[in-house]
Formats: C-alpha cells, structure tokens, sequence
C-alpha cells in the first residue's frame, strides 16, 4: 500500500487517501521539538512549557525515577531529570508521555495495546544499549510508533478488532490480513503518523517495514533500518514469551521462528546471546514505565 498520500484537513491533523485521519502534531510537542533541536536547548523554557501540564510533569518525574532509568536518588525537579536521562532520551520519553494522552482515549483507547507498545518500547531502548549497535532513543522512538497504526485502524473501521483478532491467531503475514480486509495496514498508517509527527526517519522507515522480514537481509535498505526491524523482532519476543507465562493466549502466526536466524546475524549476536537478552528484557517488563 505504498501509494498511500497524506492530505491535509481543516484541523490541522492528516487524512490518508484510505480516509483515515491522522492526528495533528500536539502543541506541546512541536514546542518541545523545536526547543530541543536547538544547539544549545534552555532548560528554563522546557521547564515552563512542561508546567503549563501539571500531570505531564508528574509523569515525567515519574518515568525517570522508574526502575528502567536506575536512578540512585529520588528525582524531584525536571531540570534534574533531563540531566539524568539525558537530552536525547528526555525527547524521546517526553514523545511517549504525549502521545499516550492524546491517542490513549476515545475510539483509539486499546489496553493491550498500549501494555505492549510500553514494553515494546522499553525493550527496544535496552536492546540497544546492550547490543552498542542503535542510538538507544531512536530505538526507544521507533518501538513507541511501530504499532501506532493499530488504533487508527480500529477508529477509522468498525469491524477492525475482529481482523485483529484473525491476525494475533491467523496463520498468514498480519499486514496481509489488514490489506485483504480494508485495503490498507497498520504499518502504512503507523509511519505516516510517526512522520507527520516529527519522528526521526529511519524510524519513519523501520516502522514501514517492521513485517517485510525480508527487508532484514536487504542490502538496499539503510543498516540502521535494518537493524530496528531485527531488533523488534527479539524484544517482540521476548513481550510474547511475558505475556504468554502471564496466562495470555499467543498462538499464532510467529515471525521469530521464521527470521531468528536473520535476526542475530543482522544484531551480531549467538543464539544463546539473544535467549539471554529476551530473559532480561522479560524481567524488565515487570516494571511500567510510562503509566
């Protein structure tokens, strides 16, 4: 569905060609962006913006004194928690906060949905510093995005939970289920909003290609690419394997028995290594982090 076109509205969101609306931008977040893209951000006016939101801030601190961070103390301004983070990571945590309370409500509020996107995420910021191959807050933005599409889909078409539940349990490629039944996927969606929204573009790509595990081995695609749809493919293991101990029914089509192999060599790493970091990432995920 590559030929998908973004068209814009009166509101200042995107519609695709398929109809589907894309959310605008948050004002916030375009704030944030354009303050952190500067060369030398002013932590004063982060500050400000985040104090207009008071439960935003609360998240913040929240999300930085979480076990995922490790802070050895207690962070109680938001000054000290960029500096803990780092600028970076603050940017991409920030992103994740925001769009959890704009998208996580109304016809696009899906509990597993965003249980899974937090992991996702999570596991893909620790893949990265464990394997030294990904900046860890492209890894981190990219697993916040890659299955954004999903609550679009099933906002924009009333019968989408029933093709999500044949793709969870199906024995075909997901993307081809949606295509067959609404005449457009969850990752076309996904990348178009990641893109309109500011994410980095490789991230805008990885999130496009995240179910071509053919891309994986594809010399034409940019490594870094490559490298996020290999990566998501171990941390969405290991979120398989969690939920699936928890009581969780995970039958279905598994694109880790299909690309395990493609998976290590692209991240360099013995299959013993990626059993080891799919037991630490599930340990990881005991422990929320932008709730």
């Amino acid at each position: 569905m590559s030929d998908m076109q973004l068209q814009p509205e009166s509101g200042g969101g995107f519609k695709l060609s398929a109809g589907i609306n894309i959310p605008p931008r948050p004002a916030l977040l375009m704030a944030l962006q354009r303050e952190m893209r500067k060369e030398e951000p002013d932590f004063r006016r982060i500050d400000q913006l985040l104090r207009r939101d008071a439960g935003m801030a609360g998240s913040l601190l929240k999300a930085a004194n979480s076990a995922f961070y490790g802070a050895r103390r207690n962070v109680e301004t938001i000054e000290a928690a960029i500096l803990m983070v780092g600028m970076n990571q603050f940017g991409v945590l920030m992103t994740g906060l925001i769009t959890r309370r704009v998208l996580a409500q109304g016809a696009m509020m899906m509990a597993r949905f965003w249980d899974v996107s937090e992991k996702r995420s999570a596991g893909m910021g620790y893949l990265a510093k464990q394997t030294k191959l990904l900046p860890p807050e492209l890894a981190f933005s990219f697993g916040l995005f890659c299955d954004i599409g999903i609550p679009l889909l099933k906002a924009h078409f009333p019968t989408y939970l029933k093709t999500l539940e044949l793709a969870n349990h199906g024995g075909q490629r997901f993307t081809q289920i949606e295509d067959e039944k609404h005449g457009i996927n969850h990752t076309v969606a996904g990348a178009m909003l990641a893109e309109s929204w500011g994410i980095a573009p490789d991230a805008v790509a990885a999130i496009r290609l995240h179910h071509t595990l053919e891309a994986i081995q594809d010399e034409r695609v940019p490594v870094t690419v490559r490298r996020l749809v290999a990566s998501n493919l171990l941390v969405d293991r290991a979120i398989r394997t969690f939920r699936s101990e928890a009581g969780y029914d995970m039958r279905g089509h598994d694109e880790w028995e299909i690309a395990q192999t493609g998976v290590n060599s692209a991240l360099n790493l013995e299959p013993e290594d990626a059993e080891r970091l799919c037991g630490e990432m599930k340990q990881a995920f005991a422990s929320p982090l932008l709730n």
